[in-house]
């Protein structure tokens, strides 16, 4: 069922334009129009994790665009924005991972519509923007809640976001209902079809992110709540998640930072509507960097990441940690074709340089070494190690070349079936802004 609430969102914030657009009209409204194209070729030899040739194919291949043009106009205290997306891949050879992360045609992924308050306030607590629409979001690490960069799709998100200021502390109030990137079915994707995406009533994230005067400290609460509903199937989760993410400022001569997230709640194991069964949720999530700049351009940090998994399934409680709608790129490697580890059940270990050796140039080499936190039954723990580059080179003011991999060296626990050997891995792509 499409959201009621949204609906009524939807009513109210176009009678409350219609009302104070005809006030504002006084002033000369301010439009900029912008835009972005992502192409990228990707090449992989033997799929990472453990399968058959019946499923996939040892060498895949993939195409794909991403064109976004954004609009935003801005008059007396109120701004209109929308954004429309359009993400298509093309040669792909029938592999089954392809889905609606990386195809979502001709879609609106934002439009909202915001009022914005007095930045120069005295007061203790003000209120500096308020929204309605449908939004793009990044937030703080973005291992929680993230719109996607290499991921050839975006995360949507239909509510209200409310940010204020409240003793020097940026704090953000929103109630979102995720959208569902539609077609969901295999065929439609492959053969890159257009419907419109939807919000479900039954699916909601609300909650509360803080950012200190400093930047060095963001806190982030949010409380996931989803049942099933008419062509909606759910696990059912009830989670509630807290995490404290903390920077070093840039007086110290160290770089690095460390976030801590806890979960818990319940959820059902299945998404099943047969699946009475109510368990509960317990899970946690630790990063954490540390390095200095080895030269004046180049940075070398030691990573870690720790989060917590489950190999019983037998029991009440489920271990494994849900990232919600975080993205992975920036800590385990290259998505989309390549995969790369999931955000659970994962310990992961490694070095990463990252190197500015040109004014256009951007180089990053990193070594990441996986295993399980929670070994799975009759399994090794050892996954792997991995070593990956990205370079990028700033061609022209708008135009930026990108080219990178993965190699990964495959520990027992992954090197089986079909395709036990290592894994290749890479692409080629630009991206032009307009």
């Amino acid at each position: 069922m499409r959201s009621l609430y949204l609906k009524i969102f939807c009513q109210l914030s176009a009678a409350t334009l219609f009302c104070l657009s005809s006030l504002a009209l006084a002033d000369t409204p301010e439009i900029d129009l912008s835009g972005q194209w992502d192409l990228r070729f990707e090449n992989l030899t033997n799929p990472l994790f453990p399968t058959t040739d019946e499923r996939f194919n040892q060498h895949n291949q993939r195409l794909s665009s991403k064109l976004m043009v954004k609009g935003v106009m801005t008059w007396s205290n109120f701004e209109l924005v929308g954004e429309l997306g359009d993400s298509r891949v093309y040669l792909d050879n029938n592999d089954p991972t392809l889905g609606s992360g990386q195809v979502n045609t001709l879609e609106p992924v934002q439009l909202h519509f915001s009022f914005l308050g007095n930045s120069e306030t005295s007061r203790s607590i003000s209120m500096q923007k308020l929204s309605l629409g449908r939004f793009v979001i990044d937030h703080g690490s973005r291992r929680l809640i993230g719109s996607g960069y290499f991921r050839n799709a975006v995360n949507s998100f239909d509510g209200v976001i409310s940010d204020w200021q409240w003793q020097d502390w940026n704090v953000r109030a929103l109630y979102l209902l995720p959208v569902t990137r539609l077609p969901g079915d295999a065929q439609s994707i492959d053969s890159n079809d257009r419907a419109l995406d939807k919000s479900f009533s039954e699916r909601r994230l609300y909650g509360v992110y803080a950012t200190s005067p400093s930047k060095t400290w963001q806190i982030q609460t949010y409380w996931f709540k989803e049942k099933d509903g008419p062509n909606l199937n759910t696990a059912n989760r009830q989670l509630l998640t807290m995490s404290a993410h903390y920077t070093l400022p840039k007086t110290t001569d160290w770089l690095g930072d460390a976030e801590l997230i806890l979960q818990s709640g319940t959820l059902h194991q299945t998404t099943s509507p047969d699946d009475l069964n109510e368990i509960d949720h317990r899970a946690w999530l630790f990063h954490g960097e540390l390095g200095q700049m080895i030269t004046d351009n180049t940075s070398l940090q030691a990573v870690v990441d720790i989060i917590s998994g489950d190999n019983n399934n037998g029991d009440d409680t489920n271990r494994n940690f849900d990232s919600l709608y975080g993205v992975r790129r920036f800590d385990f490697g290259p998505t989309d074709v390549y995969q790369a580890m999931p955000r659970r059940n994962l310990v992961s270990l490694g070095l990463k340089m990252v190197s500015k050796f040109s004014k256009k140039d951007n180089l990053l080499v990193r070594y990441l070494n996986f295993s399980y936190h929670q070994t799975p039954v009759d399994s090794s723990s050892d996954i792997g190690n991995q070593i990956e580059f990205r370079w990028r080179h700033q061609l022209l003011p708008k135009l930026r070349l990108e080219f990178g991999g993965a190699y990964m060296m495959k520990g027992d626990a992954i090197a089986q079936g079909n395709y036990p050997d290592d894994t290749l891995y890479g692409y080629s792509g630009f991206q032009f802004k307009f």
